[in-house]
């Protein structure tokens, strides 16, 4: 998507949607980055290191959300970095990679090392450094005792495909089978019951961006191409795993440019199925940072459209054991026809009866973002007529009692 198409999603979008994300203090001073890494360790989080508009960070930061407050801790022991990358797995944050300076040097360098952070402490250990290539903006996951690392971009060779193990208790790695696909930086990443996903990113082969994505098993070392996210192709978002759900949030789009919402997705391993939430307020962000404290994702800092972002939310996940509608239906299988429409639209669940019964919001706005059209339906839902509307471009917008929404956009068209 292009900057100049604005007018109609990113407006009404962001004026009924930021509801469901709530204004939280940002990190302070002038730490506004991208490619920081944030994490909860002992229900604390934290955001660290980075790229400023003054260069490379070094920066810690320690959040409460009970006083919605951050304090600063002493600086990363590895130096400025930028593009790095970690995870948390028993208490502990691991990170590393990326591009930095060295404690007394001024020189920029790409890296290969591992770190491990201790929150009894506020203290950081350097462990045994990857054999394999330095490199910017690799996937990095902690799962059952290990870190998956692979792919990213290594100065002098390019985009990479290859995959390590890394054993957190022996201090060790083993090189696994190679990514199955094309070479790429900045994928998207998270672990699902037995299983590591990674996919998405930007690589040198046509079409650059990819909405591809894949499951990686331990146990047979093996991967497997699962279903590719329905929405815009992406790069350089952020991502986590909660309560047996993967999550990619924001990121450029398949332009590399930030797309018109920022865009929130949840992946259901069980049923290998997207659903797409609530957008975060604003166009969608480069390389932001997040963490989950209390079942609640915090969004900080990133960029849009080259411009550093100032403010900070969080979106209130829920339960997603229960599913939001009843029997498992989405309501992103919510279609709008005929489309373009001269008289009335058919708005259709999708859910073959099983719906039946359930309020929902209809409410349809134009490019102005004023309601133009407002009613609680009772699903299954038939038609809506809408001829006295002016021809033109709206956007229809359904919401559950229950706060779960989809969007369309409509048009008008003449007779």
């Amino acid at each position: 998507m292009k900057h100049s198409y604005i007018t109609l999603v990113a407006l009404v979008c962001q004026l009924s949607l930021m509801a469901q994300w709530t204004p939280v203090a940002s990190p302070p001073g002038d730490f506004r980055t991208d490619h920081s890494f944030a994490f909860v360790v002992r229900d604390t989080g934290y955001i660290m290191v980075g790229q400023s508009p003054n260069g490379l960070r070094a920066d810690v930061y320690r959040y409460s959300a009970e006083q919605d407050e951050w304090t600063q801790l002493p600086d990363f022991l590895g130096g400025t970095r930028g593009y790095g990358i970690g995870d948390v797995w028993e208490d502990k944050a691991y990170f590393g990679f990326g591009t930095g300076t060295t404690p007394g040097e001024n020189v920029e360098t790409q890296k290969n090392d591992l770190w491990v952070f201790d929150p009894a402490t506020n203290e950081w250990t350097e462990l045994t450094p990857c054999p394999c290539l330095p490199r910017l903006h690799p996937a990095f996951v902690a799962h059952q005792g290990n870190i998956y690392m692979g792919m990213g971009r290594a100065g002098g060779v390019g985009n990479l495909d290859d995959w390590w193990q890394y054993n957190i208790a022996t201090d060790t790695r083993t090189q696994k089978t190679d990514f199955p696909s094309h070479r790429r930086h900045h994928p998207y990443q998270f672990a699902i019951g037995d299983h590591v996903y990674a996919g998405f990113g930007h690589g040198s082969d046509a079409p650059e961006i990819y909405d591809t994505w894949y499951q990686y098993d331990p146990a047979t070392d093996s991967w497997q191409e699962v279903a590719n996210i329905p929405g815009e192709a992406r790069v350089a978002g952020t991502q986590f795993s909660h309560n047996g759900y993967g999550y990619v949030l924001s990121g450029d789009g398949d332009d590399h440019k930030s797309m018109e919402i920022g865009e929130f997705w949840r992946y259901d391993a069980d049923s290998d199925a997207w659903e797409e939430l609530p957008p975060h307020p604003g166009f969608s962000r480069w390389a932001p940072a997040s963490f989950v404290l209390d079942h609640e994702v915090y969004l900080f800092n990133g960029s849009s459209f080259g411009e550093y972002q100032e403010e900070s939310y969080k979106y209130d996940l829920g339960d997603p054991s229960t599913s939001l509608l009843p029997s498992g239906d989405r309501l992103s299988d919510l279609q709008a026809y005929p489309n373009p429409f001269v008289d009335q639209v058919t708005i259709d669940l999708g859910a073959e009866g099983q719906m039946n019964g359930t309020p929902l919001d209809v409410m349809i706005y134009n490019t102005e973002g004023r309601l133009v059209h407002g009613s609680r339906q009772i699903a299954p839902i038939a038609s809506i007529r809408l001829g006295h509307l002016p021809q033109g471009s709206y956007l229809l917008e359904c919401r559950t009692v229950d706060g779960h929404v989809a969007t369309r956009t409509l048009v008008k068209g003449v007779e």
